[in-house]
């Protein structure tokens, strides 16, 4: 039987009956590549987030809509992943480890990374389901109350919902992270592999 096996570098096919068979399938882009293609479209990125929210907060019309809404918490959550996890990503890319060293920074990180993250996915499946309400039902959201609990509510659910869960788990776990420098977000944090916190 045949496994692949990944890493940061390459995949690999091993094969059970011969251990000691590897062949190396491919190699990845080497790391000053992925540096500079990552640099190179993350500037320009940056500008159109930043565009696009300054015409949808200055705009009272655009900034009123209310399919509008989950747009622009979308914006803000993709400009922090821009401007607190990209760069660290090209630090740790360009030098090969974590750079200051210091667990404040890998806190963040792994903070920044997880949360955006997860939460960029969740207002993503609540935009999809908000715009069908919108264009099928509209006459749900018709009056103050009714556009509190089917917009207002489950957005800010979602993201009071996302920040604190990955506040509590990774500034306040029940285990003991332990970072590592030579990893990508310093290792992940200790959750992630403690099963009385992942299941409850």
């Amino acid at each position: 039987m045949t496994a692949i096996s990944v890493n940061d570098s390459f995949i690999i096919e091993v094969n059970d009956t011969e251990p000691s068979s590897i062949t190396i399938l491919f190699t990845s882009v080497p790391p000053m590549a992925c540096f500079w293609i990552m640099l190179i479209f993350l500037i320009p990125s940056i500008i159109c987030s930043f565009f696009l929210l300054y015409n949808l907060f200055f705009d009272r019309k655009l900034r009123n809509a209310l399919n509008n809404h989950v747009i622009i918490a979308l914006l803000i959550v993709g400009l922090a992943f821009l401007l607190l996890d990209i760069p660290n990503y090209l630090i740790f890319t360009r030098l090969g480890y974590v750079w200051p060293q210091s667990t404040g920074i890998c806190y963040v990180w792994c903070f920044v990374n997880l949360a955006c993250f997860n939460l960029f996915g969740f207002l993503m499946v609540w935009a999809t389901i908000e715009r069908h309400i919108l264009v099928f039902h509209n006459h749900w959201i018709n009056t103050q109350i009714k556009c509190f609990l089917i917009h207002y509510l489950p957005l800010t659910t979602i993201i009071l919902y996302c920040l604190s869960f990955y506040t509590i788990v990774i500034f306040f776990p029940s285990c003991e992270n332990e970072f590592d420098y030579t990893q990508n977000w310093c290792a992940y944090p200790c959750y992630s592999y403690d099963k009385n916190q992942r299941n409850g």
